[in-house]
């Protein structure tokens, strides 16, 4: 880790109580929780606790060093550095520790498809090397920090998400990961209460330039009509583009959906096989490949990596219920991502209904009405012969899509307990079920539902 002097360093921290202690500390943490002896405990601040309120658990827990923004008691002799900002003190000690690894660092932004290409590449590189990345979706200014500070001297690459909420993140992240290589998955209407329009969130996604050295690579999704602005800025670092429909240094051929439930493709002659049906995630894939490719991975490597690998739940992950097909991607929803699912809908083939189920996007700020509506016409223009929307927004949803397309029934639930009685009605075996929704707005209620109900029914 670091020693007292080098934190003091990086935080422009002052020594308030002990002395100073020789050597180095053994990690970081946040959690008095999950402490471990010799640890330094950062006191952050986040919106539901204040860590300065567990100074004492942490000293129990033998925390080696206290970093507070606030006098404190309870300290029992630890040495206490305090700062302005605990939060930033935090990112300001793992930018100092990412400097002690020569390492590759594959650093992934974009509106949808973060995590997944994540686990792509980190599978990929992990066949040869030894591969760090964050969990789940730690990808904010805790979880990278954290993330950054859990290298070990083993690590030969380490491949971490980096999200955003508000302008000035992303620049911010990227200062502290000092990545090698960025990956940019597309950009669309999400988080727009903090960044206004889609104009907003490429600038904010864009700035993880700003951490890449002049050796580093940029790769990115060249479908993407806000991306491809990237080629005409000459300031960037070396450029690589992926694509399905534009002509890309990696473009993607002859993609087939296998069974429903494989995706089948070609780059360069080399065939490669995902299990998912998802369209979307050829891009992932692509991303991936390069990567492999800029490490010395071999096509063969790749391939064996990409074909192992299964996705994380509640993302397009499909299961077979009583001979109706369930797809769960009730992870996240925003324009982009419901543009995706929509995609795979229309990519399967059904023996019975093809029926859509979508709950409000949320963070849109002055836009969630208009982009509901939005939402609706795709929809309206799908595959889809049932649309089930549930809230507030997704009314407007309903009837741009009753506006849109009489063949498709629609319904429309304030809740998802009226959603469960309408499926008790409609589902039957052959039908193809994809539930779609925020999080916040809990839909995989309905897909628990749906494993009940069906498994009791037949």
């Amino acid at each position: 880790m670091l020693t007292l002097a080098q934190i003091l360093a990086a935080t422009g921290g002052t020594l308030i109580h002990g002395r100073r202690a020789p050597g180095r500390f053994a990690g970081v943490s946040i959690d008095s929780r999950t402490l471990k002896r010799g640890n330094v405990f950062v006191a952050v601040r986040g919106k539901n606790l204040d860590g300065h309120r567990f100074i004492a658990q942490a000293v129990r827990k033998g925390a080696s060093l206290l970093v507070v923004s606030k006098k404190v008691s309870g300290a029992k002799g630890v040495p206490v550095v305090l700062v302005k900002d605990t939060t930033v003190a935090l990112g300001q000690i793992a930018c100092a520790y990412r400097k002690n690894f020569d390492i590759p660092v594959i650093a992934i932004t974009g509106s949808a498809g973060k995590t997944t290409t994540k686990d792509m590449i980190a599978a990929v590189l992990g066949s040869k090397l030894t591969v760090l990345k964050n969990e789940r979706t730690l990808n904010n200014q805790y979880g990278v920090s954290l993330t950054v500070l859990g290298l070990k001297p083993d690590h030969e690459a380490l491949v971490i998400e980096l999200g955003t909420n508000n302008p000035g993140e992303i620049e911010w992240l990227a200062a502290i990961a000092q990545p090698t290589i960025a990956v940019l998955t597309n950009i669309g209407e999400s988080h727009l209460a903090g960044l206004k329009n889609r104009m907003g969130v490429y600038k904010e996604k864009s700035a993880i330039f700003r951490g890449i050295g002049a050796k580093g690579y940029v790769i990115f999704n060249n479908d993407d009509p806000y991306l491809r602005r990237i080629s005409g800025e000459k300031k960037h670092p070396r450029i690589i583009t992926c694509g399905v429909e534009r002509k890309s240094d990696l473009q993607a051929r002859q993609i087939k959906v296998k069974n429903n439930r494989k995706m089948c493709f070609q780059v360069n002659g080399h065939g490669f096989i995902l299990n998912t049906p998802a369209p979307c995630y050829v891009y992932n894939a692509l991303a991936a490949i390069v990567c492999g490719r800029l490490l010395k991975i071999s096509d063969r490597g790749i391939k064996k990596a990409l074909e192992k690998l299964t996705f994380g739940s509640h993302r397009q992950q499909i299961r077979e219920i009583r001979g109706v097909t369930v797809i769960d991607d009730t992870y996240n929803s925003n324009p982009v991502s419901v543009r995706t699912a929509i995609k795979t809908l229309d990519a399967l083939t059904a023996r019975g209904k093809k029926i859509f189920i979508t709950a409000d996007m949320l963070e849109l700020g002055a836009r969630s009405t208009p982009l509901h509506r939005e939402k609706g016409r795709w929809i309206a223009r799908s595959s889809a012969d049932v649309a089930i929307t549930v809230g507030k927004f997704s009314r407007h949803a309903a009837g741009s899509i009753r506006q849109g397309n009489r063949r498709i029934d629609v319904f429309h639930h304030d809740s998802v307990a009226g959603v469960s009685r309408r499926l008790k009605k409609l589902c039957q075996p052959g039908d193809i079920v994809l539930v779609k929704g925020s999080r916040g707005m809990r839909m995989e209620r309905v897909v628990d539902f749906l494993h009940r109900h069906l498994n009791k029914k037949y």
